[in-house]
């Protein structure tokens, strides 16, 4: 059954966003496709509470850590739960940048119950500096005038923008284009993803708004430890790794210099205010940190690594060859 349409919202009866991840013109994108380059190589999680209206029952998340939200997905089991409002802030190997089409991709693990799917949605916003942090315009045409209960199903071509639209191993796809240029934000260099979890009740005491300001309804509550939005993985289809330069303004380009390259035993790198060198294989694994100006990788195998240096309000990364 279609879902009646929300109070103001009647061009959505032409209009329906991309369908479920079976149906023809869906964006859904399989933890398989080959547009995945890299996964999300840190999370942290401040969760909430099982049921924002009754505190008493405890805050979201035993059980489900932020770690299993690092690497690539892990279906139903392998979740980190946010709860009610809560939210989780991923970090890269490589930082996120802008390039045609979708940049990266956040799965949950809904799952279809009969024609239509149980789904659990959260906002998402980026940050090219790790505390200013940008929303992705999200917008639900879900009615919101009855409550849908805690097993409730929706149908994905009702909402866009947000995480969760598609079932278990497929992405929902964003792309940076849809955020509005702001000076605090650079696209070609997002360091951090954050993912929150909307509070689907439409009760005005506790409801989230979507971008025009229509109350969010998903199934609520979820008065369990896995309540709220059950975060899955990031996969990131485009980064500065793989996309040289496309992070470092050509003033900036100026302003860091990684030598030799390649090296040998040690690398040094040049650039003001340096907090921290961070090394990372290919796979996104960390192998080297540090705060000096130099790092030791005489013991690494040889091979190609990328290293990232953080100067505090920019990051650059550079393809670095060890021999």
């Amino acid at each position: 059954m279609m879902m009646a349409l929300m109070p103001g919202l009647a061009w959505a009866q032409i209009a329906p966003f991309a369908p479920a991840q079976d149906q023809p013109g869906t964006t859904a994108m399989h933890a398989d496709s080959s547009a995945f380059i890299a996964w999300a190589t840190g999370c942290t999680v401040e969760p909430g509470p099982m049921n924002i209206a009754n505190p008493s029952l405890g805050m979201a998340g035993a059980g489900y850590p932020a770690e299993n939200a690092i690497g690539v997905p892990g279906g139903t089991y392998g979740v980190a739960c946010l709860g009610d409002g809560g939210y989780a802030t991923l970090t890269f190997a490589s930082p996120i940048c802008n390039q045609p089409g979708p940049d990266f991709a956040v799965f949950e693990n809904g799952f279809k119950s009969g024609t239509q799917w149980f789904l659990e949605i959260a906002f998402v916003e980026v940050s090219s500096d790790g505390e200013n942090f940008f929303r992705f315009p999200a917008i639900t045409a879900v009615q919101y005038e009855t409550q849908l209960g805690g097993f409730a199903t929706m149908d994905p071509a009702y909402i866009h923008n947000f995480a969760g639209k598609y079932g278990a191993f497929y992405g929902t796809p964003f792309e940076l284009d849809e955020i509005p240029n702001d000076p605090l934000l650079d696209k070609n260099n997002i360091t951090h993803v954050r993912v929150v979890d909307v509070v689907g009740c439409i009760d005005p005491e506790y409801c989230t708004y979507d971008s025009q300001g229509h109350p969010v309804n998903d199934p609520w509550p979820t008065p369990f430890a896995s309540s709220g939005f059950d975060l899955d993985a990031v996969g990131v289809i485009h980064d500065v790794a793989h996309f040289p330069n496309q992070g470092i303004e050509e003033n900036d380009a100026m302003t860091i210099s990684v030598y030799p390259n390649p090296a040998h035993d040690k690398i040094f790198v040049n650039s003001a205010n340096i907090q921290r060198i961070d090394l990372f294989s290919v796979a996104g694994q960390l192998m080297i940190s540090s705060t000096d100006n130099e790092i030791n990788v005489s013991d690494l195998e040889s091979g190609i690594y990328f290293i990232c240096v953080n100067c505090g309000e920019r990051v650059f990364t550079e393809r670095v060859i060890i021999k």
